[in-house]
């Protein structure tokens, strides 16, 4: 939003991502889970699996010594398509149940945010973190590929009861227009639906007979 007032924003209803949309990833064929450890709110594939993970789906981030990590909404995504098996650094199986309870008291909207995520990734989008400023996730148009591509949409998440502060709107859609980005509203309900909502600039006309 500008600061002279002209312009003003406008919540189109749900579009980008219509439930036609909708695109299954293909399911891998059959093959053994990877090994990870889950380590201070972050999940780790060994150097052995990481080329697998990360090329079949645009998972993680590369480390210098090899090893993919995961931020954990990618985690629980990875658990859920049964693509690996986690454990604690002493060697304790865990499952999705135990990350989010792990990380709840730092973290209370990462179910939330996982629930966007795998919507995501079942209409066919790469997707990765948000850099701040409010935004949750980058988006990534069909068939391009980060690292090679740049995101062409931000996902700003709200939760249906919850109204957004004019300051944090204001905020979030100063990062987007900065980033030259198209800014989408994820409105997750009460049951764990999502719907999207394209947030748009328009120029607000004077009325007749009104005074500038």
């Amino acid at each position: 939003m500008s600061e002279n007032g002209d312009d003003d924003l406008d919540l189109a209803g749900p579009e980008d991502f219509e439930e036609d949309d909708v695109i299954e990833e293909i399911p891998e064929p059959d093959e053994e889970p990877a090994d990870s450890v889950f380590d201070a709110g972050k999940g780790y594939v060994g150097k052995s699996d990481a080329d697998r993970i990360s090329q079949q789906g645009f998972y993680g981030t590369r480390l210098d010594d090899g090893r993919l990590e995961l931020e954990p909404v990618e985690l629980l995504h990875l658990i859920e398509r049964k693509r690996i098996t986690v454990r604690t650094p002493a060697g304790e199986i865990v499952d999705s149940r135990h990350i989010v309870n792990e990380l709840h008291p730092n973290d209370s909207d990462l179910w939330v945010r996982y629930l966007v995520f795998r919507d995501l990734r079942s209409r066919g989008y790469a997707v990765r973190q948000g850099f701040g400023g409010g935004i949750d996730f980058r988006v990534y148009a069909r068939g391009d590929r980060p690292g090679t591509a740049v995101a062409n949409q931000l996902i700003y998440i709200l939760k249906e009861g919850e109204p957004i502060s004019l300051h944090d709107l204001d905020m979030v859609t100063e990062s987007a227009s900065a980033a030259r980005k198209r800014l989408v509203f994820a409105l997750v309900d009460q049951n764990g639906e999502v719907n999207y909502y394209r947030v748009a600039q328009a120029k607000l006309q004077n009325r007749v007979g009104d005074s500038e």
